[in-house]
């Protein structure tokens, strides 16, 4: 069983002790009693589908960054040319330019 399940019952155990059906109040000290449960508690380590996401997130960005500057002159050069924007602007003329 893992510490998570032996923490959830430790605490569900406490949330059960509650006085006679007439008294629907908490009893004293009941919140605090279920606080100092909760944060005595150790929290539950990373599963390995969780360290295996964050692996693959870790590489994606790598690839990212890898690709982006491989191709930075191909960006750059996209926007230093102001006449190659204009002329791809216009499909009819280079459907016309293709013909001749």
């Amino acid at each position: 069983m893992s510490t998570f399940d032996r923490t959830w019952r430790k605490l569900a155990a406490a949330a059960r002790r509650t006085p006679p059906a007439g008294d629907e109040s908490a009893p004293y000290g009941f919140s605090t009693r279920v606080a100092a449960l909760a944060f005595a508690a150790q929290p539950p380590s990373p599963s390995a589908f969780a360290r295996l996401s964050l692996r693959a997130a870790v590489v994606a960005c790598l690839l990212a960054i890898v690709a982006v500057a491989v191709n930075f002159s191909a960006i750059t050069g996209a926007f230093d040319d102001d006449s190659a924007v204009a002329a791809n602007d216009d499909p009819i003329a280079e459907v016309i330019n293709q013909g001749s």
